[in-house]
């Protein structure tokens, strides 16, 4: 377990600082009662904790909270390049995706989220038709053959495996996914593994590998925190890859 770092993702005691580029996080305080201070460049917040134990978790959560809690669940991830499928071939590719930051008290009954916050300035979209369609949080990222460099505290890998099931060609300029069965793990940085099914021209079906990297931890989820029911384990796209 970290007490002090030079990064801001991991496992610590109620009584640690940690600073990486201009992200502070400090607990301090004797006794029960401590005081939580989060800096994010020109934004910061303070709280009060008040515990007997516990610990102090950092980690990459699912990137739909901002500006506030419910106006996505679902992100979309436009290709800066389309790539075009032939039927019956599988692909693997590396996209990167945007992150959002949480900060959760844990002990061994229960996991609460103290405080979320991104590096980056959220921007949204409408997949679907005006009057059906669903908003997501929009990313656009290049492809990648490998595991990309990225910066950490901004973005992270997305590995998708692609298949085209479909009897003809198919074009794909966008991959939209849910954020309920959102697995993200992370070390230095967060990784998501995720799979899109092209089952027609028109429609797809997408989900999360639930595998853990060997050097990697499991984030915490931001549903399960909020005592979210999740029931769903797919995303079908039904209104096109473009």
């Amino acid at each position: 377990m970290r007490t002090d770092s030079q990064y801001v993702f991991g496992t610590y005691e109620l009584s640690t600082s940690l600073k990486e580029d201009d992200i502070e996080i400090i607990v301090e305080g004797q006794g029960k009662r401590k005081q939580y201070f989060r800096r994010s460049g020109k934004d910061e917040i303070e709280k009060i904790i008040c515990a007997e134990g516990g610990n102090l978790v950092v980690c990459p959560v699912e990137p739909v909270s901002f500006p506030q809690e419910g106006v996505a669940e679902h992100l979309l991830i436009e290709l800066n390049k389309p790539l075009i499928i032939e039927s019956g071939v599988k692909d693997i590719i590396f996209v990167k995706f945007p992150i959002e930051i949480g900060v959760f008290l844990v002990d061994k009954r229960d996991v609460e989220l103290i405080d979320i916050f991104t590096k980056i300035k959220p921007k949204y979209t409408l997949y679907g038709p005006p009057e059906s369609g669903i908003i997501c949080r929009w990313w656009k990222s290049d492809i990648f053959d490998n595991k990309p460099s990225v910066k950490e505290l901004y973005e992270g890998i997305l590995k998708v495996d692609i298949a085209n099931k479909y009897y003809e060609w198919v074009e794909l300029t966008k991959m939209v996914f849910g954020a309920y069965d959102m697995k993200i793990f992370y070390n230095d940085s967060a990784y998501i593994h995720a799979r899109l099914t092209i089952l027609n021209k028109t429609i797809g079906e997408t989900t999360f590998s639930t595998r853990r990297p060997t050097d990697m931890k499991e984030s915490l989820d931001i549903y399960i925190s909020r005592g979210v029911k999740k029931l769903e384990k797919k995303f079908i796209m039904e209104w096109r890859f473009k």
